[in-house]
């Protein structure tokens, strides 16, 4: 570009191929987006953007303001009719994608162009409520640079090409204070990409505050990670003591299980720890949409905020909303409550009035036969193992009122949720305190990096029973029926496995290898950027010596004016390479501060020939010397190639000229 070339301002009617390239930005930064809003949201965008891209191409019209207005209506009303709202995670993301896709329409200048690109980052950053994995973190790095690009594009005579070298160039040159940022700005405790009216609409573990047939053994369908862990001190505990605790529910009504206001005002749990079985563990947790904190069972604290509830799970202070890292300490031999108090043991025995007399009848006979609660719990786990019970993912139908008694004496097919249930209604109708614990029970390990990985598909729930001297005692009936379930995992235990899905099928192919591999590079990614919340960062910034938030701020102020101040003398040296670098320049600036020296100085908006001609009407004397240098200035400025010798010669020239000295006046 030459030395006088300015910035180009947006034409009345945007040029072919700069509405073409807004166009395909758009639709690259929408992409993802396409995939996971409602299919009619992604195919009236990609109707809108063809449309759009067409109309570039063929260098059409923009269309009228009563066309453009119907459009946005027409989006405005599809959203309405097919979300009942225009808030909200999914009804905002698809409306700003139909409404950026007609704004298109309405780009008329230089301020239009910027205004949708301003938009069109803001749709990119929206990528980050639907996913926030690594691969849509690099995905948004490529939508950044191309908006970046486009913003050049459209405010500079650039090439395309050049357009992204710049916007490259300007991304690295942010890393630095990007990075300083991430490390030290003050983490916000919470979500920090969710909407308040699309909370609690996906829960990603799926473990729910009930249990009712079905409800544990529909996870079984889902192979999302529930939870990576790492045991810094040493490997996994062997499969009979993978169990991962989850809420526990007390009430039984309706064929469901559930937690209740009462049973949680009850005292927190008694945990007498055997010193030597304590395991810690570095957990990071997806988002659950729920308070507790998943353990090892049972679990004896954590260093995030929480408290022990009465059915020994551990409760964060607010929902889990967003994923966590935590590390948790937790006991695989303790006694739980070796004094059961009276208003524990009245809950942990309740019934309904009434429902499922063969069950209640059975257990009562056992109560009368077994001489101790230990009795009772072995008669039950003998009627699993001796009558034909069947462990299946797709169990035959029960009744609400009379689920027990179907599953006990009819139907005999169940997952864990119906072994479980079943177990503990026959231990209070017996007499002995029960209850239903809901949680994982497995977890593989990885095959890059140190940890492992529990899946929604390892959901399992037990039972618990109070007994006389040991306090909560884990029974868990599932094992009675199919023993491979807690060694070899839900896989290894069914006969209908290929209802599981892939990662949970235990086939060590060639995709399950290349799954694994790639959680791997996201665990890493989960672990380091993901979960860095507020307790990560405290541990950081004392692990570093700053003291808090305080420290971090008071850091960030100076790393943020260190980076500045390096920042300017780089501009300030680069200018003075190129002023040094450009002769011609440096000496006709030279020129107008001799000239401003005796009362002539250049106006901003005067060009070298207008100065000099003004100069030339007042000091007639420096006319043909000032019109000789301004001459050669303008032809050296929009030379294809100047040779030297022309530059030398205006160089002494312009060095020689002094307007102080006197000179004989013009004929």
């Amino acid at each position: 570009m030459s030395r006088a070339a300015t910035t180009a301002s947006w034409p009345p009617a945007p040029a072919r191929g700069q509405r073409l390239r807004l166009t395909g930005c758009l639709a690259l930064v929408a992409l993802p987006h396409l995939f996971h809003l409602p299919p009619w949201v992604s195919a009236i965008a990609a109707t809108l953007l063809v449309w759009q891209a067409q109309a570039a191409w063929r260098s059409r019209p923009l269309p009228g303001r009563l066309i453009r207005f119907a459009l946005a209506a027409a989006a405005l009303g599809s959203v309405l009719a097919g979300f009942g709202r225009i808030s909200g995670q999914e009804a905002g993301v698809s409306l700003l994608v139909m409404l950026l896709a007609l704004k298109l329409c309405e780009i008329r200048s230089h301020r239009d162009a910027m205004v949708f690109l301003s938009l069109t980052a803001f749709l990119l950053i929206t990528q980050f409520l639907f996913s926030q994995s690594l691969a849509m973190a690099v995905y948004l790095v490529i939508g950044t640079w191309l908006i970046t690009a486009a913003f050049i594009d459209v405010s500079s005579e650039i090439a395309p090409t050049g357009a992204f070298t710049h916007s490259a160039r300007l991304l690295l040159q942010a890393l630095p204070v990007a990075a300083l940022l991430f490390v030290l700005f003050p983490r916000v405790p919470g979500p920090l990409w969710g909407l308040p009216s699309d909370a609690g609409a996906r829960a990603t573990t799926g473990l729910s505050e009930r249990m009712s047939p079905g409800s544990i053994s529909s996870l079984a369908t889902s192979d999302a990670v529930a939870l990576r862990v790492r045991f810094p001190a040493g490997d996994m505990p062997p499969a009979p003591a993978r169990y991962w605790r989850g809420p526990v529910f007390w009430d039984f009504d309706d064929g469901t299980w559930r937690g209740s206001p009462a049973a949680d005002a009850l005292p927190a749990a008694d945990i007498r720890p055997v010193a030597d079985a304590i395991v810690r563990a570095d957990i990071t947790l997806e988002a659950t949409r729920h308070p507790w904190l998943i353990a090892l069972d049972v679990p004896l604290g954590t260093d995030h905020r929480s408290r022990m509830s009465p059915g020994a799970t551990l409760y964060a202070e607010d929902d889990i909303d967003e994923r966590i890292r935590y590390h948790a300490r937790s006991a695989l031999a303790y006694r739980l409550d070796p004094r059961l108090g009276a208003a524990a043991r009245e809950r942990a025995t309740r019934l309904p009035a009434g429902g499922n007399p063969r069950a209640r009848a059975t257990a009562r006979r056992w109560r009368t036969q077994a001489d101790a609660p230990q009795g009772i719990v072995d008669r039950a786990l003998t009627h699993f193992r001796e009558h034909p019970f069947h462990y299946t993912l797709s169990p035959a139908r029960t009744g609400r009122d009379s689920s027990i008694d179907d599953f006990l004496f009819e139907t005999r097919e169940g997952f864990c949720e119906h072994y479980a249930g079943a177990f503990t209604f026959l231990m209070r109708a017996a007499g002995v305190p029960a209850r239903v614990v809901t949680g994982y029970q497995g977890g593989e390990r990885a095959l890059v990096g140190d940890y492992w990985v529990v899946r929604n598909s390892d959901a399992h729930a037990w039972s618990e029973v109070w007994l006389d001297g040991r306090g909560w005692v884990r029974v868990d009936p599932t094992a009675a029926v199919a023993p491979g379930r807690i060694e070899a995992g839900v896989a290894g235990s069914l006969s209908d496995s290929q209802a599981l899905p892939y990662m949970a099928r235990a086939d060590e192919g060639a995709w399950y290898r290349m799954q694994m591999l790639w959680d791997g590079v996201n665990a890493a990614w989960n672990r380091w950027f993901l979960a860095y919340g507020p307790q990560q960062q405290q541990r950081l910034l004392e692990r570093i010596g700053l003291g808090g938030l305080r420290g971090a701020l008071v850091a960030l102020t100076f790393g943020v004016a260190v980076l500045l101040g390096l920042l300017a003398l780089w501009l300030g040296w680069r200018m003075r390479q190129r002023r040094a670098a450009d002769p011609v320049t440096r000496q006709w600036q030279r020129v107008c501060d001799r000239l401003a020296a005796i009362g002539y100085p250049r106006a901003r908006h005067e060009g070298p020939q207008a100065y000099g001609a003004r100069v030339a009407r007042a000091r007639p004397d420096l006319a043909d010397e000032l019109g000789a240098i301004v001459a050669g200035y303008i032809r050296l400025c929009y030379a294809a190639n100047p040779g030297s010798a022309d530059t030398q010669a205006f160089v002494a020239r312009a060095a020689a000229f002094d307007p102080r000295r006197p000179r004989k006046p013009r004929d």
